[in-house]
């Protein structure tokens, strides 16, 4: 039996785990700071570790816009199967993967296919769990919270990011000269998406 306090309870959890894992991120910049404190260069530290600061903020950007659009998915449920739970399940193993993703973009930077693969990869299977659940909650009308009919449901915009995510994968492990810039396809999306409601109207 499906209750209120089963959903409840299931939410709450995956927030939890989006929490802990967003806060796990700063663990390694507190390493950074050297037990002799003062006699190293404030300046030079931030500047030895930017990558890592980067890997941090990129990371913690990325797993808000990620808990962003789970929150907007969940808004819209009232319900909940084991289908449904399995899927948020995974959805939540790649978010708790990202610190050690970043980790090792931190450490490893460009140079290795399989630090950009580990990193972006990871990002791309959490985007397609999003993509899965907003389909299923558009598709399966018993997930429905009461009062919502789903028309204004469209999963074009969950697609076009799940996609971009993808092809900045292949073209990150590719060419590993781009590395992570191929996250900067993220910002294509939205205009695209746009541009084909213009044409759709």
């Amino acid at each position: 039996m499906r209750t209120d306090r089963g959903l409840d309870r299931l939410i709450t959890f995956l927030d939890a785990v989006v929490a802990i894992a967003i806060t796990l991120l700063v663990l390694p910049l507190v390493d950074v700071i050297p037990e002799e404190g003062r006699d190293v260069d404030l300046g030079d530290l931030l500047a030895d570790e930017a990558g890592r600061f980067g890997a941090f903020v990129l990371s913690f950007a990325v797993i808000a816009q990620l808990w962003l659009v789970h929150h907007r998915i969940v808004e819209r449920v009232g319900s909940y199967d084991w289908p449904f739970v399995l899927v948020n399940l995974l959805w939540t193993l790649t978010i708790v993967l990202v610190p050690f993703a970043t980790e090792v973009a931190a450490v490893y930077g460009n140079g290795t296919r399989l630090g950009i693969a580990l990193y972006i990869g990871t990002m791309t299977v959490s985007s397609a769990c999003l993509t899965v659940l907003s389909l299923m909650v558009s598709g399966r009308p018993h997930l429905r919270r009461h009062g919502y009919d789903g028309a204004e449901d469209d999963p074009t915009g969950s697609l076009l990011i799940t996609a971009a995510f993808g092809v900045a994968l292949v073209l990150g492990v590719a060419v590993p000269a781009v590395g992570y810039l191929a996250l900067l396809l993220l910002l294509l999306p939205d205009p695209v998406r746009r541009l084909l409601a213009r044409r759709a109207r």
